[in-house]
């Protein structure tokens, strides 16, 4: 990432603050049922697998992420599948927990697996998050913090308030949008509580609009996106069962 020269005085704090992240592009493709998607078939052995909300209906299937396919993280598990389900509401489940399994061994015999979502067609939500299910292509990188992070206060308490100008081009340059896995979170209203208060500070995985001829056009009401996020005692330990899961829009 070019460094911009009016931001040049902040360089060595901005650069203690580097991440590294898996930037993801979601690409309209044909999957296995065990590769990395977003929408799709998700991993299942039987049906009866399909996981459920709390009043016994079945989940929306987001996405799924294959971690044998995509650049090893710090911290991250190495392989397995992780699959991310959200309620199927109008809301995209915003008011509701989460679930994300992970699938530490699996199979690649097609044969003892379900090749189509037994839900897809059935899901009950008005405006669907994505046009057209597609497979995930992964790109490592690394990142600065961004302008919505626990953080990123002390870097802009250190501009004038009257130097409108500089404040501009380091929210500019400390936009962290995108689809990826780890690095820093785009908030794009206010930080949820779970964020801020560190009960979860890891960035699992987050989705974010995306729209084009090439993409899946992933849409979060008006130009939004998600964050799954967990805290790093419980993603070093293999346990997801506390996944905290937010989305807004603009």
């Amino acid at each position: 990432m070019e460094f911009p020269k009016e931001l040049e005085k902040f360089r060595e704090k901005l650069e203690s603050t580097y991440k590294p992240c898996n930037e993801i592009k979601f690409v309209p493709s044909e999957t296995k049922p065990w590769e990395s998607k977003i929408g799709g078939c998700p991993y299942l052995e039987k049906v009866e697998d399909y996981p459920k909300d709390e009043n016994g209906n079945p989940m929306f299937f987001m996405a799924q992420i294959n971690l044998e396919e995509m650049p090893p993280l710090e911290d991250f598990p190495t392989k397995g599948i992780l699959q991310f389900y959200v309620v199927d509401d109008d809301d995209y489940g915003l008011e509701d927990p989460c679930k994300v399994i992970y699938i530490e061994e699996y199979s690649k015999d097609e044969s003892k697996l379900l090749t189509k979502n037994p839900f897809e067609d059935k899901y009950i939500m008005e405006y669907p998050l994505f046009e057209k299910s597609g497979k995930a292509v992964f790109t490592q990188n690394r990142e600065m913090i961004g302008y919505a992070c626990n953080g990123f206060d002390e870097i802009r308490e250190m501009i004038d308030e009257e130097n409108g100008e500089e404040i501009d081009n380091l929210y500019d340059f400390c936009d962290r949008s995108g689809s990826k896995m780890g690095g820093y979170p785009h908030f794009v209203q206010n930080a949820p509580e779970f964020y801020e208060n560190g009960t979860a500070e890891i960035l699992l995985l987050q989705i974010d609009t995306d729209e084009g001829e090439s993409t899946c056009e992933i849409m979060f009401g008006d130009d939004g996106n998600c964050q799954f996020m967990i805290s790093r005692e419980d993603l070093l330990n293999k346990n997801f069962s506390n996944v905290y899961y937010d989305w807004a829009c603009y």
